[in-house]
C-alpha cells in the first residue's frame, strides 16, 4: 500500500504493474481517502475496491491495468492504494522512511509505503511501488 498526494486535480484511471514473476495471477486494486494511518488499513472493509481481475504478470515489462472505477483526488489531497496478487506485484524495497516522497510529477507526489506478503495482513516492510500510475487532469 502506498499514497499519491495531489498538486492538481487528478483522476487515477489505471497503473501499470510487474510482477514478481510471469505468471498468471488474479489482481485486485482498492483505495481510500487520506493516509491510511488514518484508518485500520488492514480491515478490507476500511477500503473500495477499483479493480479486480485475472492479469497476465511480467517481471521484465509493466502490464496495464484499467481501473473499473477512477480515482479522483483534488488538489492538496491524498489518497491510498493497495494493489494485491496471489503471485505477487513487484515493488520495490525502502531505505527510506514511511511517507516519505520518491516519485513526484507537476501533478502529485508518490510515497513510500508498506508491502504484505499476504492480503490484509500484518506489513512486511518499508516498499515502493514499482510501477506506472495512469492519470488525467
Amino acid at each position: 500500500m502506498f499514497q499519491v498526494s495531489a498538486k492538481s486535480n487528478i483522476s487515477i484511471t489505471g497503473l501499470d504493474i510487474m510482477g514478481k514473476d510471469a505468471k498468471k495471477s488474479d489482481v485486485w486494486v482498492y483505495y481510500q481517502n487520506g493516509s491510511y494511518d488514518k484508518f485500520d488499513a488492514l480491515d478490507k472493509g476500511e477500503w473500495i475496491q477499483v479493480f479486480k481481475g485475472n492479469v497476465m504478470l511480467d517481471p521484465d515489462e509493466l502490464v496495464n491495468i484499467e481501473l473499473d472505477k477512477d480515482v479522483m483526488i483534488r488538489a492538496g489531497g491524498t489518497a491510498s492504494l493497495y494493489v494485491v496478487s496471489k503471485k505477487r506485484v513487484l515493488f520495490t524495497k525502502s531505505s527510506s522512511k514511511e511517507f516519505s516522497i520518491y516519485a513526484h510529477n507537476t501533478d502529485f507526489d508518490v510515497q513510500v509505503g508498506l508491502s504484505t506478503k499476504k492480503e490484509f495482513q500484518k506489513p512486511d516492510k518499508l516498499a515502493e511501488f514499482a510501477g506506472r500510475i495512469v492519470y488525467e487532469t
